[in-house]
């Protein structure tokens, strides 16, 4: 993948929170990038940091939120280090989220109407569109997400919306705002698989079209398989594994990798899907070596006190795992 190419480059995001005087070490040594007109994928489960990274991402960590290394490049220029005036521009016309949970995201006493028009204007200043522009644009962009009857979302409250209306509502808003970066939070969460299926299918089309690149952030393997064309596998604050999304699908190597494709349910009846023994470690004291070593069955003496750095498979697949190294046992 080209410098050139990259639309966002993540390097070494490590990211800590203190909560009641005790540092929790959130994200570990994080990296991945995002090129131009392809859909990136992050998965793992929830509590492992998926949302932290992008949070820092727009640079937008709560109070007690710190960025202890790392850069975050937009377009070659880093985010954490961009002035507020740069940092508005970036986050009204680089990068836009939809977050995943719609009612923290809309403000319960101000109409649909009057959120859509102060985003919209926001995201589209330099163009100086008229009101009757901005509402045209969002009419269409809520027939987009399968809300039948625009001019009556429009006219409602989000206490008056459903939940699954209220996130097509969030998701209407950030696409019309036409950003080069979307963000997406487990942007299905609160629709049915009718209603996700066909949002997944608009965000596949417009990443198709090349106008635009998607970070897709999802506990949910069916929908980083159906819509990204490369993913990550997260595990408590640190990525494992990555790149193409079918190589890594159809030859996961790492053990957590092997671990979720396992909690799949089986179609052909062959018994029931388990989970995955133990838990998250504790991030304000994790395991000092890998993070995964405390779960793993084939971990190595050295998986305790030694991290493991990436090791290329071939030139669209890398995995962190000393095992994969040197053979299981």
């Amino acid at each position: 993948m080209e410098e050139k190419a990259k639309v966002l480059e993540v390097k070494d995001l490590s990211v800590s929170y203190t909560v009641a005087n005790v540092k929790t070490h959130i994200l570990e040594d994080v990296s991945f990038a995002v090129s131009k007109g392809k859909s990136v994928g992050i998965v793992g489960e929830s509590g492992c940091g998926k949302t932290t990274t992008m949070r820092a991402i727009l640079n937008v960590l709560p109070s007690n939120g710190n960025v202890e290394k790392g850069e975050i490049l937009y377009c070659g220029e880093d985010v954490l280090k961009m002035a507020n005036a740069k940092l508005q521009e970036y986050r009204q016309k680089g990068a836009g989220m939809i977050f995943q949970d719609p009612s923290s995201a809309l403000n319960p006493v101000i109409s649909i109407k009057n959120q859509f028009l102060e985003a919209l204007k926001y995201a589209h200043k330099d163009k100086k569109l008229t009101k009757a522009q901005l509402l045209e644009k969002a009419g269409k962009s809520l027939e987009a997400v399968s809300l039948a009857d625009p001019e009556r979302i429009l006219n409602s409250y989000p206490f008056q919306l459903s939940g699954g209306m209220r996130q097509r509502v969030c998701i209407a808003m950030t696409l019309a705002a036409e950003r080069q970066l979307l963000l997406a939070d487990e942007p299905g969460t609160a629709l049915d698989v009718t209603i996700q299926d066909q949002i997944l299918r608009l965000i596949k089309q417009l990443v198709d079209s090349g106008e635009l690149s998607v970070i897709m952030v999802t506990h949910s393997l069916g929908v980083i398989r159906q819509v990204t064309t490369e993913v990550n596998i997260m595990y408590a604050g640190t990525m494992v594994e990555g790149g193409d999304t079918k190589k890594v699908f159809e030859h996961p190597i790492h053990p957590y990798t092997e671990a979720l494709m396992n909690c799949l349910p089986k179609l052909t009846g062959n018994g029931i899907a388990e989970g995955i023994p133990g838990r998250i470690p504790d991030y304000s004291n994790p395991p000092k070596g890998c993070r995964f070593a405390p779960r793993c069955p084939y971990a190595l003496k050295k998986c305790q006190n030694e991290r493991p750095v990436r090791h290329e498979v071939d030139g669209d697949h890398w995995v962190a795992c000393f095992q994969a190294e040197e053979g299981r046992s």
